[in-house]
């Protein structure tokens, strides 16, 4: 059974954390699990055929974090590339049933989405507990949404 079923090609800058060295993604990685554990085919500024890694993504960046100390320490700011052997593919945003029923009734396609789009409303509508500020988040979703086409 094969470790990998994916790879992404990645690349970005070395920041220094402390005694850590980070590898910062250049672009903010969508659709992946965040924490989750997997390996980096580096190649440069060295080649490690198999690094393990940590994929940390926040709002705004994904960040590799080593999970054993074998990256030589690098310059800050130096690029780095290589290649994510990810465990699985990309997973879609999943919409929860309110607003996806509130969706088809009002004509609105969920599936032309960004995916910066969906991680903004689906953030922003799961902010929310059940009851009326959920209610409300819902119906301006749709309303902005419906509101474009």
């Amino acid at each position: 059974m094969p470790r990998h079923t994916g790879e992404l090609a990645v690349h970005g800058r070395l920041e220094q954390r402390e005694e850590k060295v980070l590898l910062v993604v250049d672009e903010r990685l969508s659709g992946h699990d965040t924490f989750l554990s997997t390996t980096l085919r580096l190649e440069r500024p060295v080649y490690l055929p198999e690094l393990p890694v940590r994929i940390l993504t926040f709002d705004d960046v994904t960040v590799l974090a080593p999970l054993d100390p074998a990256l030589p320490q690098g310059q800050a700011g130096e690029g780095w590339s290589g290649t994510l052997l990810l465990p699985h593919g990309a997973r879609p945003p999943t919409i929860p049933d309110d607003l996806a029923r509130a969706a088809a009734e009002a004509g609105v396609d969920t599936s032309s989405w960004s995916p910066a789009e969906a991680r903004h409303l689906l953030t922003f509508l799961g902010e929310a507990g059940p009851g009326p500020v959920r209610t409300e988040r819902i119906d301006m979703i749709i309303a902005a949404l419906a509101g474009r086409s």
